[in-house]
């Protein structure tokens, strides 16, 4: 009698889902390596990126960053904390409005500076070109699969 036949097993890093978490924290650490001297983690680095000093909702910049409102909420503690960003009442008072403050905004400015020169060398380890390659592949895929996903996401 012959054993069943089944598909071959793949080793984990087969997986897109598995190589992709990898390189995000191997691109994590290599970033954070730089803005650790300015004390911010990658993640408040990107939040300082996104906010301006006109206010808006909480809920428009999770949209654009694609991020639950937990999540950003536990983000934003550390910079409401260091008065880099402020939060006030929307017209709603269920609204919550979010604002660099001239604290953050010059926050923002040496984080800038700090993440440019990791850009630059991540650039100089990987080549420069490839790192285009990568993050044109990066936003196709993002396009791709956006219809893809849950209405809930």
């Amino acid at each position: 009698m012959n054993p069943p036949t089944s598909a071959p097993v793949l080793p984990p890093l087969a997986c897109t889902g598995a190589r992709l978490r990898r390189l995000t924290r191997r691109v994590t650490v290599f970033y954070e390596h730089y803005l650790r001297t300015i004390g911010l983690r990658l993640t408040q680095y990107s939040l300082l990126a996104h906010l301006a000093p006109e206010p808006q909702s909480l809920l428009a910049l999770a949209e654009r960053l694609e991020m639950d409102r937990t999540t950003l909420t536990r983000g934003l503690k550390p910079l409401l904390a260091a008065g880099w960003v402020s939060q006030s009442t929307g017209r709603d008072a269920r609204q919550r409005l979010l604002a660099l403050t001239p604290a953050g905004v010059a926050q923002r400015e040496i984080a800038q500076a700090v993440w440019a020169d990791a850009q630059r060398d991540l650039e100089a380890v990987m080549d420069r070109a490839f790192v285009a390659d990568l993050n044109r592949t990066l936003e196709e895929a993002l396009v791709r699969l956006k219809p893809a996903l849950p209405e809930d996401n």
